[in-house]
């Protein structure tokens, strides 16, 4: 227990959270913005995010600014001055009166340094990575196995919050949106087939989603596969394999339009990632394939979860290589897929 409590916060209190990627980590901190709406009502909570991720945060009634780091302009090879911009207007911002750096590592400590706050609030190590707890003036010590949301909120429990968590949530969003889905089945299921390049272990074989669709089909489901512009070429394959029981989902050139897609799902199926997680606080059921990734950490929020795991219940896998499919996604069958789906 530190000094600083929640209570003595002022109501219309300025509060900045960090959390700039992933999309999933971004999905699992949601639920701070409900504690501390109910703690301060009045509160102003800005928070500060990727730009590649901000879509997912803009209209969210709990916000009052999103704060977007120009990480596409600094990779696009336009160098440091957009960075060194943003984090001259971090400093004009003014002092806030609780910083929660949700990020804990060097990317977060960076934005911290330019930040002015009495208060800033981290994780302690081996949570905290790089040195960033060294930015922090109060820390909180988590057990290693402990869900990422309930991580999250042991930021708000060290400043003496004991309110209990709404671990799921949709806001509005825009109509034009959401009329562009507005023409498919009335009950559609979403395979969502790929990993990103940094996540190659969680990768399902091809031939098992084609097999999936094709069980899906027989039970009366309509399968869809969500798809990018980068992997369409993965997502045809599966496609082709299923010999026509699946075809691909309209496109998502946004996150929004990710979310619109998935809220009218009747269930969405993938690996452990972004869009299974924001599909699941949206509301939407949700099936998670789990094998490198521990389910009681990364469990996907949420009431209509199920999980299929390769490993025993209550049992973390083994040490992760992320640069190849790990073996345990090889002992997801297509049967226990269907299993879940016919729960």
């Amino acid at each position: 227990m530190t000094g600083l409590q929640l209570a003595d916060l002022p109501q219309n209190a300025r509060i900045l959270a960090i959390r700039m990627s992933a999309l999933g980590d971004i999905v699992f901190a949601l639920p701070v913005l409900d504690a501390l709406h109910e703690a301060l009502p009045g509160a102003q909570i800005d928070w500060l995010v990727e730009d590649r991720h901000a879509a997912v945060l803009q209209g969210h009634p709990g916000i009052h600014e999103v704060i977007q780091v120009p990480r596409k302009a600094w990779k696009g090879g336009r160098g440091m001055a957009p960075m060194w911009q943003h984090l001259r207007g971090l400093k004009k911002r003014g002092q806030y009166d609780l910083v929660l750096d949700f990020q804990s590592n060097l990317k977060s400590a960076l934005q911290l340094l330019f930040l002015k706050s009495p208060a800033k609030v981290g994780f302690a190590p081996p949570v905290a990575r790089e040195g960033a707890h060294r930015f922090h003036k109060i820390h909180a010590g988590v057990p290693a196995r402990m869900q990422r949301t309930e991580r999250d909120l042991q930021l708000l429990r060290t400043l003496g919050w004991t309110g209990s968590a709404n671990f799921q949530g949709a806001w509005e969003l825009d109509g034009d949106i959401c009329a562009r889905y507005a023409d498919l089945p009335n009950s559609y299921t979403l395979l969502h087939t790929t990993t990103t390049v940094y996540g190659q272990d969680k990768l399902w074989p091809a031939e098992r989603w084609a097999g999936l669709a094709v069980a899906l089909k027989d039970a009366g489901k309509t399968p869809l596969l969500l798809w990018t512009p980068a992997d369409k070429a993965k997502v045809e394959e599966v496609a082709a394999l299923s010999k026509g029981a699946a075809s691909l989902a309209p496109a998502t050139p946004s996150l929004a339009h990710l979310m619109a897609l998935s809220d009218g799902a009747e269930c969405l199926i993938g690996t452990d990632s972004g869009p299974v997680h924001l599909a699941a606080y949206r509301g939407t059921k949700v099936i998670a394939l789990f094998g490198p990734t521990d389910p009681r950490v990364y469990h996907p929020p949420g009431d209509a979860v199920q999980i299929v795991y390769a490993g025993e219940e209550g049992v973390a896998p083994p040490p992760r290589d992320r640069s190849r499919r790990s073996p345990w996604m090889d002992k997801i069958s297509v049967a226990m897929v269907m299993d879940a789906v016919l729960d």
